[in-house]
């Protein structure tokens, strides 16, 4: 299974610096502008669709798919080192300070500072800057440092070249509870597995009737609505 890439790469370079873009990011670099001004709606556009090609749609943290739908609620533009910080936000639309990531994923981020005093002063954002908390995007190997197992199982992977900031990642992002999450929808899968044996069953004994019939759609229903809610 493809899982994204295991270092991603700054393609999206040539997305920011199409001329229709330059204007909005030196207005806001220079403090005209915020972030989420409708200005850089259309390289916010671009990044979405040059990150989400790179990553095959998954997020970049906790590797699963990213639903998309019509307003992006579901996925984030990802500033590694977050750019509401002074020091940082010289580097919003640094290609190697990107990523696409799951909103659960961003909203657990949150606006951690993931870079150290040195980094922190530098004026360069490159390997050797300075160093970070966690695995990073362009600079680190995430599949040699953590394997994901079936069901949403993370761990770090043994001699982890990067070990201390690939268990930093899981644990700052709770990803252990991922596997929980799976767990309890499996199960509900697995119940509708079950009708729909006991369905067959009932056709093939020509036992089906209305009442039968009634109560075994109205049981996956139930289970359906449930699994909306999760």
């Amino acid at each position: 299974m493809n899982l994204g890439p295991g270092r991603m790469s700054p393609t999206h370079r040539s997305a920011l610096r199409r001329k229709r873009c330059q204007k909005a990011i030196r207005a806001y670099r220079h403090g005209k502008i915020q972030w989420a001004d409708k200005q850089l709606a259309g390289v916010r556009m671009d990044l979405r669709k040059s990150l989400r090609a790179q990553q095959v749609g998954r997020c970049y943290f906790c590797r699963q798919l990213v639903d998309q739908e019509r307003r992006n609620a579901c996925e984030d533009i990802e500033h590694y080192l977050d750019k509401s910080k002074p020091h940082y936000r010289k580097w919003a639309f640094s290609p190697v300070n990107l990523t696409m990531a799951c909103h659960p994923c961003n909203m657990q981020k949150g606006n951690r500072d993931l870079g150290d005093q040195a980094m922190r002063e530098s004026q360069s954002l490159r390997p050797g800057s300075g160093s970070f908390k966690w695995l990073h995007p362009y600079f680190d190997d995430f599949h040699l440092n953590i394997e994901i197992h079936p069901g949403w199982v993370y761990a770090v992977k043994p001699n982890a070249p990067r070990a201390a900031e690939a268990t930093a990642m899981l644990c700052d992002l709770e990803l252990d509870q991922i596997k929980r999450i799976q767990k309890t929808a499996q199960r509900y899968h697995d119940l509708i597995a079950r009708a729909v044996v006991l369905m067959n069953k009932l056709i093939q004994r020509n036992e089906i009737d209305r009442p039968r019939m009634k109560w075994v759609t109205a049981f996956i229903a139930s289970i359906n609505e449930e699994l909306r809610w999760m």
